[in-house]
């Protein structure tokens, strides 16, 4: 499907791109929830005592907050929240499910949006491979209208060992009846500390149909509580 969106470029490739720049930042705090597991502790009576201890289950909720800029970052393109739940299927399958109050600010319009995703993973020797599936149901009250929107998006990280850091590429299509999006990152995650992280990206952003070119940079917070 990513593949798809890299075709018609072809025929635009000799128009003078418009380009702009925008800053994205974000704030990502999320909870998992703990479940009970009994260890056994032997003792010299004959009996057992058992020790209660947690791990964590499948399940975790969080909120995120995102604000971008555009117009050369003079301008308030959109913001939203969205608070969310996650479950964790198996190791390499991850869910969520998410409500946006999402505003447009630069085209004068909010929606009530709701998003699900799955997200695939495998990982060897530092490298994490990841296709996330994402389908986003929108209604905006003012024109009474609903939409819709796919968006898939395959990333690549590595962590380099006995660091802090983690470099990755990512491209992210937007797609409805047709491809209107392309988002393509470089960016540096960076642990800070015990569930406290920064992702610092570069995005590169097309879209179909005009010769507009986003060049975005971007900083973003995470907090595991």
């Amino acid at each position: 499907m990513l593949l798809v969106g890299l075709l018609p470029l072809a025929g635009s490739a000799q128009e003078t791109p418009d380009n702009d720049f925008g800053i994205w930042g974000s704030v990502d705090m999320s909870y998992t929830f703990k479940k009970k597991a009994a260890v056994d502790s032997h003792t010299q009576s004959d009996n057992q005592a058992i020790k209660q201890s947690t791990k964590p289950s499948r399940w975790s909720i969080g909120t995120r907050f995102e604000y971008r800029s555009r117009d050369l970052s003079r301008q308030t393109n959109l913001w939203f929240v969205r608070p969310y739940v996650g479950f964790k299927a198996t190791n390499w399958l991850k869910m969520n499910l998410y409500y946006d109050y999402f505003k447009n600010h630069y085209k004068g319009y909010y929606q009530h949006r709701i998003l699900f995703d799955a997200t695939e993973s495998l990982s060897k020797n530092g490298l994490t491979v990841s296709l996330r599936e994402r389908f986003i149901v929108a209604y905006a009250p003012e024109s009474d209208k609903w939409s819709w929107l796919l968006r898939p998006k395959l990333t690549a990280k590595y962590h380099i060992a006995n660091t802090r850091f983690s470099p990755y590429v990512a491209c992210e299509l937007y797609t409805n009846k047709h491809w209107t999006m392309m988002h393509n990152f470089a960016g540096l995650n960076v642990n800070l500390s015990k569930g406290s992280s920064l992702d610092l990206f570069y995005m590169f952003g097309l879209n179909n149909g005009t010769n507009r070119q986003d060049h975005i940079l971007g900083v973003g917070y995470g907090l595991k509580l």
